[in-house]
């Protein structure tokens, strides 16, 4: 199962406490979460210290590309959202099972002149999951004339044992009493990085994150990756 975050964060009046989460995905094999956020509080007000809960807001908390170490769209101290991601344009086709989305954003054309672009591609067993991030230069919108720092995040289940192989092109991963999934990745060095889930309870789990990350020259860049099912 995927779930994919294909829409613009919420006007800032429209709800207090909305993510920059643009793009971001996660992905589960039947009872198995592979792919995850790093969560939050949800009704549990208050079990966890303020600096946290907004960190959990935070792009980088997401199963997502960012860019220069920033968010795709503000978080204001008093928790308000500011500029960012202004328009998502998405496209989807589920022709002979394949399903296929596309979706770009705009929260980095203002700083960084860059548009992003995700691509998923979902096999119709579902056994197979192939993704693409693209960025390319905004209209209308002054590029940058020196590279830019990026990191795609894939945040991993807490039951998930993850081993970087030597050419740090891929990871082999191990699901607790589950499935042996593979990831693959161009474009990018691979690493395993610390990374917390926070579950329905508002309880903090130590977990990793594989996270591609690499620089992207002012005309932009596609970073490319595959998660299949090894057994």
């Amino acid at each position: 199962m995927l779930v994919f975050d294909a829409a613009p964060p919420p006007p800032p009046r429209a709800l207090n406490g909305g993510c920059a989460s643009t793009l971001a995905f996660e992905f589960s094999d039947g009872p198995h979460r592979l792919i995850v956020n790093c969560g939050g509080v949800g009704e549990a007000k208050g079990a966890l210290p303020a600096e946290l809960v907004f960190a959990l807001r935070t792009t980088a908390a997401h199963s997502t590309l960012t860019l220069g170490d920033r968010n795709s769209t503000a978080i204001h101290p008093d928790g308000s959202l500011g500029r960012g991601v202004a328009e998502v344009e998405m496209s989807r086709d589920e022709t002979a099972g394949i399903c296929r989305v596309e979706a770009t954003h705009d929260g980095y054309a203002r700083r960084f002149g860059l548009v992003h672009e995700r691509r998923l591609l979902l096999a119709p067993d579902g056994r197979q999951l192939s993704g693409e991030e693209r960025l390319y230069p905004a209209a209308r919108r002054r590029r940058r004339g020196d590279n830019a720092t990026f990191q795609v995040r894939f945040h991993l289940a807490p039951s998930i044992q993850a081993t970087i192989t030597a050419d740090g092109q891929g990871a082999l991963l191990r699901v607790r009493g589950g499935p042996i999934w593979q990831f693959r990745c161009r474009g990018g060095m691979l690493a395993a990085e610390d990374s917390l889930w926070i579950d329905g309870a508002a309880r903090p789990h130590a977990t990793l994150q594989l996270v591609i990350a690499g620089e992207t020259p002012a005309e932009g860049m596609t970073i490319s990756w595959e998660l299949k099912r090894a057994s």
